[in-house]
């Protein structure tokens, strides 16, 4: 899934060659390549079929089955909000930020996808959504011009960490 993002960047700071088109693709096949060889030595190619079985959506149970549903609903309302406060301004001027936040607005939208799609739910797989959130997050807080604002913002952040950490 995250293939996507890799033609996205190629696309968008326009470095389209032939080294750039074939690379990602070269990349992504070797390892195929060798599991599948692996997996034939050892008579065991169901388990490499496996790799191309996809399942149905999954729900969100694990996260309301503890108490990280309120830690992981708070962050994602902080995302959307900083989302709709800083991508008017990112949008509007034509440099490569502009690029990059388009690159991360993508990035967010393909690891939710893959926090959805993934059958075996831990919550670990929420590391997808660190990097996305933590820099959408934080230029979302570089907008708020009260300091007071951002300082209970960042404290109920902290708060949230440390009681989750605690209540797991």
């Amino acid at each position: 899934m995250f293939f996507v993002l890799i033609y996205a960047g190629i696309y968008l700071h326009q470095k389209i060659t032939i080294h750039t088109i074939i690379s990602p693709i070269i990349g992504f096949i070797t390892p195929l390549i060798i599991y599948f060889t692996y997996c034939f030595w050892f008579d065991n190619i169901e388990e490499f079929q496996q790799l191309f079985y996809f399942y149905d959506v999954k729900t969100f149970l694990i996260y309301s089955e503890n108490d990280s549903i309120w830690f992981v609903g708070f962050i994602l309302l902080t995302t959307l909000l900083s989302l709709f406060i800083k991508s008017p301004k990112a949008l509007s001027v034509n440099n490569s930020f502009k690029k990059n936040w388009i690159l991360l607005i993508i990035n967010l939208i393909i690891s939710l996808l893959f926090v959805l799609i993934i059958e075996d739910k831990n919550a670990s797989e929420i590391v997808y959504l660190l990097f996305p959130t933590s820099v959408i997050i934080a230029n979302g807080l570089e907008e708020i011009k009260s300091s007071l604002a951002k300082n209970v913002i960042f404290i109920l952040i902290l708060i949230g960490v440390i009681t989750h950490q605690f209540l797991l």
